[in-house]
């Protein structure tokens, strides 16, 4: 197999300026680095263009062997090139160009009744978005809806932080305030939301089911819109001298408690 070694391969130039939101879109491409990034892209059958990989920075057995076995297009570049291809730091050797998937919108979806969902209201930080997948996937979450003016999900940022959760976990968008509260009222999902100035602590309800747990932007929280209707409003008590949570733990204390709560239910139950 012919390296790639030129910094000014045309294929090289195309990945990096996969970076940029607006190329993506041109290129109908993203690019996902890293070993766990590329694992689950494949085992959940994303639609990928092609393999890029440095022998000289690939240090994982696995990752050697996925790469002699495979039928998808790979290519084989040096260590500088792939350096520069990449988009974070201390680069594992392994990335993949994959095809962007179709926008899913909300208003499509039927919730599951057991389900719960984690809506984020116009967030803007794309560490967090990617922080909000990840933690929603491990906490069994149904999946995460972006609502309004919101980050790329397919950042280089939001990749980075969401570990490989974003491709196992469904993301959906919904363009207004409007639509998205008429679709939780069509199918009955109860609407609970934060506020520093809630008196009902986070610990102290119950979770029904379907549920949506909704999050402001991270400077201006919730809108009034989106805040008149919520079945509950919740406060995360802060005990120690920190003013407040990021929205990436903020969400993660509400995904596990509400798990724990039916965990504990169902216990109780048998």
């Amino acid at each position: 197999m012919e390296q790639i070694k030129s910094f000014q391969n045309s294929f090289v130039k195309t990945i990096r300026s996969l970076k940029h939101k607006k190329y993506r879109k041109k290129e109908n491409m993203f690019w996902a680095e890293g070993i766990r990034n590329v694992f689950e892209a494949i085992e959940n059958n994303w639609d990928i263009d092609t393999l890029v990989f440095s022998t000289d920075l690939l240090r994982s057995d696995l990752a050697k062997s996925l790469l002699k076995k495979t039928t998808i297009r790979k290519f084989s570049v040096t260590k500088a090139v792939f350096e520069r291809i990449a988009m974070g730091e201390l680069p594992q050797g392994l990335g993949a160009v994959i095809k962007l998937p179709d926008e899913q919108a909300v208003e499509k979806v039927i919730p599951d009744k057991n389900g719960f969902y984690v809506a984020l209201e116009n967030p803007q930080d794309r560490g967090n978005v990617g922080a909000v997948i990840r933690s929603t996937n491990a906490a069994g979450g149904s999946g995460v809806i972006l609502v309004g003016k919101s980050v790329d999900t397919y950042d280089p940022e939001t990749m980075r932080t969401s570990m490989g959760a974003l491709f196992s976990t469904p993301v959906y968008t919904c363009d207004s305030i409007a639509n998205f509260i008429s679709w939780n009222r069509k199918y009955k999902v109860n609407l609970y939301g934060t506020s520093a100035k809630a008196k009902q602590d986070f610990r102290s309800v119950k979770y029904s089911r379907p549920l949506t747990l909704v999050f402001g932007n991270e400077r201006q929280g919730l809108t009034t819109d989106l805040q008149q209707e919520l079945d509950l409003t919740l406060s995360i008590p802060m005990i120690g001298r920190a003013s407040s949570l990021n929205l990436g733990a903020a969400v993660a204390v509400l995904n596990y408690q509400a798990q724990g709560w039916w965990m504990n239910s169902s216990i109780m139950k048998s």
